[in-house]
């Protein structure tokens, strides 16, 4: 399609942003305006030193918090870092729109977006391979690909770190993680994961990489069969967004935590 006739059909039938409903400029790309994507709101300190959630400036003071209620029952990572904000965000729109419609275009800025909060956030050397959270063979052959396999190939080219997807499997398939309280989540998760080749885990720094991470019950059970069956050094855990609910008690915490 040459320039002009590409151009004629953006002004004639301009494309609306799926997080704002505005037009979206051709220069802005696909799907999510350029103004959406300046907006998304980004974590930043004061957060939990082991499962980074993002902490109230004044109860964390002045010193850094190394655990908090936040944390999940017997963390296996070593340390979680998230890179923006889930809700009413462009970045969660984008994940949606990878996971849930096809929309593979968006893999591109995702990318883009995990590799600087890899670099601000974490120290490349410390990591001898990146896993995407693995997802069941019968949803990639419904979905048709891993949705974090995907960005983890244009991360892996981006910060060097190889990448390993043959080894660490999911075995169950699982019922979504969505509409279940965080207790719940931990019983469904459980056992849904194996490592299928050792060699190729044992005594690794894994960088475990996935989208959304709301109470951490699927990246700490991910984190527990790589030590345990793979026998890996260590598992740090990066994700696109989290589902913050600071300070809620725990009864109104499942209940928010089942819409997503």
């Amino acid at each position: 399609m040459n320039a002009i006739l590409k151009s004629l059909i953006w002004f004639l039938y301009p494309a609306q942003c799926r997080h704002c409903g505005e037009n979206l400029d051709p220069a802005d790309g696909y799907y999510i305006c350029k103004l959406c994507w300046d907006q998304v709101e980004y974590i930043k300190r004061p957060y939990c030193e082991k499962c980074g959630f993002p902490l109230n400036p004044l109860s964390a003071l002045s010193e850094m918090i190394f655990s908090c209620a936040n944390c999940p029952d017997e963390s296996k990572f070593g340390k979680v870092r998230s890179i923006a904000y889930y809700h009413n965000s462009a970045i969660g729109e984008a994940i949606r729109l990878l996971k849930d419609n096809g929309k593979t275009i968006m893999v591109d800025k995702l990318a883009e977006i995990m590799v600087k909060g890899i670099n601000e956030l974490l120290d490349l050397k410390d990591y001898d391979c990146i896993i995407p959270v693995p997802i069941h063979k019968k949803k990639v052959r419904k979905r048709g690909y891993n949705q974090m396999e995907l960005i983890g190939r244009k991360v892996s080219s981006k910060t060097g770190i190889p990448l390993e997807t043959k080894s660490f499997v999911k075995i169950k398939d699982t019922p979504p993680q969505r509409g279940l309280t965080g207790k719940e989540r931990i019983q469904n998760i459980k056992g849904s994961f194996s490592v299928i080749n050792t060699s190729n885990i044992e005594g690794k720094r894994i960088l475990l990489i996935d989208d959304v991470m709301t109470t951490g019950s699927t990246v700490n059970e991910c984190a527990r069969v790589l030590l345990g069956e793979g026998k890996a050094d260590n598992v740090d855990v990066i994700t696109l967004a989290r589902v913050a609910f600071s300070g809620l008690p725990d009864d109104i915490r499942d209940v928010m935590s089942q819409q997503i």
